[in-house]
């Protein structure tokens, strides 16, 4: 059997004149008023009616009590344990879901209720309109215009390993170095280069003196990297099976945002490792931030425009 209550009609008595003026006041600066008035009544209680027989089975929980109980179960983040017990005891919470009297018919849920309710809105996918009609109101009663929004910069920061300079081309020439050495090893390929240069590249030892460069000696260190990668880049260059390898990819990457070449007073190519100032922003795009661009070297943030609601009262409301 179905049992449901007109919440819009108004009650004879004051359901609050016990409590006295003071806790009176009280509950009426709450949540529990405008849960009780605004939102309760506009629950979709006729979406869950269907469900059950209108002269089979034994009575159910008032409905618009039972939708409001998962609605603010959730809101306030509630084991089913917890959400019970408030049901029961806590007046405030039996105020907002219209709840007029201390009986165990009205004011007592079991968690095989709550368990069979939530059961039902997941399957036939109620919950949408369950957080829809509780935002409409709320931003109905706010004067908030969702449809005004304004775009802000966010800044987004990764959670990926932060390299330097000097350890991003030690780890971009051995991860070239490796595939390479894997996958082309004959003479045409990882044979090409210097012996001196593979073993600087590859040698842990070596490699790991890199972690201990002075900052006095950093240019210097960068500029001899930077020679080690054109080397690398000019001897592969007409190669196609190592140009579509991914770790070349990455080195031809590097070497187009970190270094600008020159011609030599020799007639020769010269490489020079870009200032740290004059680094430009890499546009990173991705398919919900279609413009974003990096804030600069020294800061290792994502920068785009984020549309938000203009009115700051929208902030405050529940979107699901």
């Amino acid at each position: 059997m179905i049992r449901t209550k007109d919440h819009k009609t108004l009650n004879m008595f004051d359901p609050l004149d016990h409590l006295g003026p003071r806790r009176g006041q009280l509950l009426e600066q709450s949540w529990a008023p405008v849960f009780r008035k605004e939102i309760l009544p506009e629950l979709p209680v006729e979406q869950v009616v269907p469900f059950y027989s209108e002269q089979n089975g034994a009575p159910t929980k008032e409905l618009h009590a039972m939708l409001g109980l998962m609605l603010a179960q959730q809101t306030f983040d509630l084991t089913d344990k917890e959400a019970v017990r408030e049901s029961a005891f806590n007046f405030e919470w039996r105020h907002a879901l219209g709840i007029g009297d201390d009986s165990d018919q009205s004011a007592y849920v079991s968690e095989k209720t709550l368990w069979n309710m939530r059961r039902l809105l997941t399957e036939h996918d109620l919950y949408q309109a369950m957080f829809e009609i509780p935002t409409k109101k709320l931003a109905e009663l706010c004067g908030v215009d969702p449809s005004l929004q304004r775009l802000d910069s966010v800044h987004v920061f990764s959670n990926m390993r932060h390299l330097g300079r000097i350890g991003l081309f030690v780890r971009t020439i051995k991860k070239f170095l490796h595939n390479l050495k894997r996958q082309c090893p004959a003479s045409s390929g990882f044979g090409k280069l210097e012996k001196e240069l593979s073993e600087r590249s590859l040698h842990k030892e070596k490699t790991s003196a890199f972690s201990m460069v002075k900052p006095s000696e950093t240019t210097k260190t960068l500029q001899s990297l930077a020679e080690d990668l054109l080397v690398i880049v000019r001897c592969f260059k007409e190669d196609a099976k190592v140009n579509s390898m991914s770790s070349y990819k990455l080195l031809m990457r590097l070497f187009e945002e970190q270094c600008v070449t020159e011609n030599g007073a020799d007639g020769g190519e010269r490489i020079q490792v870009r200032p740290t100032r004059r680094l430009p922003p890499i546009p990173c795009k991705t398919p919900p931030t279609p413009m974003p661009v990096t804030t600069g070297t020294k800061d290792r943030a994502i920068r785009f425009k984020s549309p938000r609601p203009a009115a700051p009262m929208m902030k405050n409301l529940l979107f699901h």
